[in-house]
Parts: structure tokens; C-alpha cells; sequence
């Protein structure tokens, strides 16, 4: 079977063309950027495209998009770190064939090309579970959407707050741009919002709504990460962290 994969990590994409090909896959191209991996696949029609989601420039779910609707006979799989519940399901909802992480072994990944070639749907076990769980829950507050981040998506919403763009945050956090890209995109979607605005507004009004009249103190119900509490300090300016 004839693949092409994307991803902008120069090593991980050699790594992963070596070792796929020694398990029999024919990488007919890598590609480095998502328009990179669409012109790929119509110059070589492969079986199935391998692309990350997170890139410097450009989207691998409209990647993804354009290549089921335009090359509908090249399967597309998802290989990245992002692994949220709505993350998923949209990218099944366009007909994306296969979903799996980064972390997984490379018999694992190989294993879900196959089970794709084959006509199947192909998701990791635990994020078929997590979705699941979602679906069967109420609608998330605010508070629990934005409880529902890791302490380093805290801090890049904190920067977020502060105005400071992804190259500051790049500077800031000592990561690279990609990594930056992949923790804001995991934030947008684990909060349900599609902007960095959107983002900022979500949590300004969950501290706006649990903050005490007057701005007299901290907010009630103490548990919100105190680096965004710090951040609504900085912003507004009515009370002392």
C-alpha cells in the first residue's frame, strides 16, 4: 500500500517513513506542511495520507477536508499529540478514516493503516472511550472546561491573556513553534470556542461571574488556576491575587 505523510518534525517524519517502510508500506512522498500534502496526493494518489493536525502554517483538518472530498479514494488518518473528544468526532464527521496519537507504537500506527486500507473506521481504543464519556454528559460549565486543561495549556492561556502572540509564547515558555500552535489549538477545542479571542472571553466571564461585588476579593469558590486569576488582575485591575 502507498502512503504519503505529513508532518513539519523533520525526524519524526524520517523515523516514521523508515520505519513503515520496513514493515512493507511504500512511502510514495513526506511532506512538511499541510498545502504541501495535498499537492502530494494528487500528484501521487496514494492508499492513504498520514498528516498531524498542529502546523506552523495552515490546518491539517482542512487538509484532511480537501482530500476526502476532492481524492475521496485516499483514506486520510490522523497521527498527532491532540487527542480531545471534539477534536475527533470532527474530524470522523468529514470523513477522516483513522485517528491515532503520536505516542503509539509503530505497530500500533501500522496497524491502524491497515485496518483503514481495509475499509474500516480506525480509532484508539481510549479515545473511542473518552468520547463516549463526553457524549453522556450535560453540556460543560466554563469552569469545568477550563478545569478540563493541563497546568502548560494554563500557562499559554495566561499568556494568551496578556495579549502576547505565539511567537512571545515561544519565547516565554522556552518551545517550539509547533508545540506552542499544538497547546493553543488543544486549548480552543477542549474549551469549545474557535479563536484566541473567544478563548480570552470565556474565561474573563467565568472570573467575572465568581468574582465577589466591588471586587473586594478573590473570586468564590477558590479553585480556578491561579495563573488566569493573576491575568484577570493584570487585565482589570480590581483585586490582589
Amino acid at each position: 500500500m502507498r502512503l504519503v505523510l505529513c508532518d513539519d518534525h523533520r525526524l519524526l517524519l524520517e523515523a516514521l517513513s523508515t520505519a513503515l517502510s520496513a514493515r512493507g508500506w511504500t512511502v510514495e512522498a513526506t511532506a512538511a506542511s499541510p498545502s504541501e500534502a495535498v499537492g502530494a496526493v494528487e500528484l501521487h494518489d496514494p492508499d492513504v495520507l498520514v498528516i498531524d493536525l498542529a502546523f506552523p502554517s495552515g490546518s491539517g483538518l482542512d487538509a484532511a477536508r480537501m482530500v476526502t472530498q476532492q481524492h475521496p479514494r485516499t483514506k486520510v488518518v490522523i497521527l498527532t499529540g491532540l487527542d480531545s473528544p471534539d477534536l475527533v468526532r470532527e474530524a470522523l464527521e468529514m470523513g477522516v478514516a483513522g485517528y491515532t496519537r503520536k505516542d503509539r507504537s509503530i505497530h500500533a500506527i501500522s496497524e491502524t493503516l491497515e485496518r483503514v486500507t481495509r475499509g474500516e473506521v480506525a480509532v484508539d481504543t481510549a479515545l473511542l472511550r473518552r468520547m463516549a464519556v463526553r457524549s453522556m454528559t450535560s453540556p460543560a460549565s466554563p469552569r469545568s472546561l477550563l478545569g478540563s486543561l493541563t497546568p502548560r495549556e494554563r500557562h499559554v492561556l495566561d499568556l494568551l491573556v496578556d495579549g502576547r502572540n505565539t511567537t512571545e509564547i515561544v519565547t516565554r515558555l522556552n518551545i517550539s513553534d509547533s508545540t506552542a500552535r499544538t497547546h493553543v489549538q488543544s486549548i480552543l477545542s477542549k474549551l469549545g470556542v474557535h479563536s484566541r479571542v473567544q478563548a480570552v472571553a470565556l474565561l474573563h466571564h467565568e472570573l467575572a461571574s465568581t468574582t465577589p461585588p466591588n471586587g473586594t476579593g478573590p473570586p468564590r469558590g477558590a479553585g480556578l488556576f491561579e495563573a488566569a486569576r493573576g491575568a484577570h488582575m493584570r487585565v482589570n485591575g480590581t483585586w490582589n491575587a
